[in-house]
């Protein structure tokens, strides 16, 4: 009797735990879909930020992209930043406006992800943040406030970052107690500038 309750326990534990696991995996699926569309809409908000456009192309410069992470001289060139998306922007004919390169480089509390748009000059269209940053509320947390990230704006390559305000041309503002919020984001951007330059525009 004892080993037939067992087993009918048994039983009766794996069928809960195997109804648990289905309805576990049919909410994952659901939640899943439903961030990936809210990733997507942040992603597209971020683009159109930097550079207005009809289209976003994400296939044309894919291959150049990889190439770039393998060669990880992008990465050695700024202070570890790294390449993550490219899109080249479109106008209604098709033609090619512009690109926007998505990165991250090591901030203060985490990745800091910043999305840059590049012209065919070389010039920087503008800077955006499509995820909460994860620095300091007061210091690196200011990197999303105009102050800073229009600075960004009609710049071009190889910008550095100068404390105590007077950026020159190619200098960048530090936010004051947050230099290594705004090295990480500096060092995005020139990443996302020299991938232009070497792999694009070439």
């Amino acid at each position: 009797m004892k080993k037939d309750s067992f087993m009918k326990d048994a039983l009766v534990l794996a069928l809960i735990t195997l109804i648990s696991g289905c309805c576990l995996g049919g909410a994952y699926g659901l939640t899943k879909q439903k961030i990936y569309e809210i990733n997507m809409a942040s992603t597209i908000a971020s683009y159109k930020q930097v550079m207005p456009a009809e289209e976003y192309d994400d296939e044309t410069y894919a291959d150049a992209l990889t190439t770039a992470q393998s060669d990880g001289k992008i990465a050695a060139d700024n202070g570890g930043a790294s390449l993550i998306s490219v899109v080249a922007a479109k106008d209604a004919s098709g033609a090619e406006t512009g690109y926007i390169v998505k990165g991250s480089a090591a901030g203060y509390g985490g990745s800091v992800i910043v999305v840059v748009g590049v012209d065919a000059d070389l010039k920087v269209t503008g800077i955006s943040f499509p995820e909460t940053l994860p620095e300091t509320a007061g210091l690196g947390q200011k990197a999303t406030e105009p102050a800073f990230y229009e600075q960004f704006a009609g710049k071009g390559t190889k910008l550095s970052v100068k404390k105590g305000g007077g950026a020159g041309e190619d200098e960048i503002d530090a936010i004051s107690g947050a230099t290594i919020t705004s090295t990480a984001v500096t060092n995005t951007v020139n990443a996302a500038t020299e991938f232009v330059q070497d792999y694009i525009l070439k």
